[in-house]
């Protein structure tokens, strides 16, 4: 463990609540200089939105600390993308913890696995608000106001990009004499990783054996309260959505610490642009006029949902209805995109997927004994199968071995029974039933 001191923070000339609770901010993940290279392939002007986008989320961030005068504002890892930055991300962050500097307001990091300690530029000077926590183990920092300690941030940064121990066991355990007491980390949580990589993992046990009041951590990119006390657990997640996987609320959470211990975590959402993932059914709509309409309303309200801010959406139309048919026409629905970009343009269309399907008298049409009855009887039985799924794993694991095949994301086994409804609506259309009573 390293040697323990103290940041003091410059006395404000004015406080809108009382001087014995304890304000932070806490965010991390902001992923400065993120390439973007999915939606830049498609949409180059939609890119440099998104880039700027995380900028502005940096400045709500400090545009918050500073309105509300917080007492600190700590960073769990990941503000840089890459290990190799920019001038351009490097001096705009510069900017920002000068902006904090200028308001008394101290600023603790952890760095993580795209920023680890080593890859942070030794050409910047920082300003001496900014505290790096060390790389060699967990650090001990006291934070004091007026001359009293308040809290104590006990923190470690990334030596190098992999980090596969269990960092948080290392911690020290809370001392009888420490005040409010918050641990740095960026890292994972039991089973919370999602599509994130396993660095540093940890369990809720872990860290309550700690002793310690509040932790802060980064790296999973989803705003949650794991644990609400004893001890507060907080993942802030990414302050602005980069694609269709990091959609609803993204912000960072401001801290309250009352005099009676009682901690008060609020999200804060700082994204300036918005990421939906919407879903459409086409019942009951049968002209594309119709379904132009139908869609522009739900646009009208994700926008008005989310404030006013910039949306980019990816649509899914759903159901059975006659507007399915211009719908399977090829690149019908990249057409119906590319126009609604350009007359809704605050809500930008990431893409239009079709799993619509002509309307049919299903049980009528199962009843029949021809080669419709058995797609249909065979579709629900393997929807119907809960090891469906298993039994054709090796099918799609063959697929994905050829030359084209490597070139596509494996299909998960979520996604299997979206490929048999996918796979009955493509036969369905081609053997067109209800058109064959026509």
């Amino acid at each position: 463990m390293n040697l323990r001191h103290s940041m003091t923070q410059p006395p404000k000339k004015t406080r809108k609540i009382s001087p014995d609770t304890l304000t932070f901010i806490h965010t991390a993940d902001l992923h400065l200089g993120s390439p973007l290279t999915g939606i830049r392939a498609m949409d180059e002007n939609m890119a440099e939105k998104l880039t700027q986008a995380s900028y502005r989320a940096l400045d709500r961030i400090v545009d918050l600390a500073i309105r509300d005068e917080v007492d600190f504002v700590l960073i769990a890892g990941d503000l840089y993308d890459s290990k190799r930055q920019q001038i351009y991300e490097q001096l705009k962050l510069l900017h920002a913890l000068e902006r904090l500097d200028s308001h008394g307001i101290l600023v603790y990091i952890a760095c993580g696995n795209h920023d680890p300690h080593s890859a942070w530029s030794r050409s910047l000077k920082w300003p001496k608000n900014v505290h790096i926590m060390a790389e060699d183990g967990p650090e001990v920092v006291f934070f004091e106001k007026d001359g009293e300690r308040k809290a104590a941030i006990v923190g470690v940064s990334y030596p190098r990009s992999s980090v596969w121990e269990n960092l948080a066991a290392t911690f020290p355990e809370k001392e009888d004499d420490w005040p409010f007491t918050i641990g740095l980390l960026h890292g994972t949580l039991g089973s919370s990783t999602g599509e994130h990589v396993s660095y540093a993992p940890c369990s809720e046990e872990d860290l309550a054996a700690r002793g310690y009041d509040y932790w802060a951590l980064g790296h999973i990119h989803k705003p949650a309260v794991v644990h609400q006390t004893y001890p507060t657990i907080v993942y802030p997640g990414i302050p602005q959505g980069r694609d269709i996987g990091e959609s609803g609320p993204r912000g960072c959470y401001y801290v309250v610490v009352r005099p009676d211990g009682t901690i008060e975590p609020t999200f804060v959402e700082t994204a300036e642009i918005c990421w939906e993932d919407t879903i459409l059914s086409i019942e009951g709509i049968e002209t594309l006029d119709e379904l132009d309409s139908a869609i522009l309303e739900a646009l009208d309200e994700i926008r008005e949902e989310r404030g006013g801010r910039q949306v980019c959406c990816r649509l899914t139309l759903t159901g059975r209805g006659e507007v399915h048919r211009p719908l399977r026409e090829k690149k019908a629905a990249e057409g119906l995109a590319d126009h609604l970009r350009e007359v809704e343009p605050e809500v930008y269309i990431d893409r239009i997927t079709d799993n619509t399907a002509l309307p049919i008298d299903r049980e009528t049409l199962v009843q029949r004994e021809d080669l419709v009855g058995d797609i249909l009887r065979i579709s629900d039985g393997l929807q119907q199968n809960p090891h469906a799924a298993e039994t054709l794993k090796p099918l799609f694991q063959d697929l994905f071995t050829d030359k084209r095949g490597k070139k596509c994301d494996p299909v998960s086994p979520e996604e299997i029974p979206d490929l048999f409804r996918e796979a009955e609506t493509y036969l369905l259309d081609l053997l067109n039933p209800e058109e064959e009573k026509a």
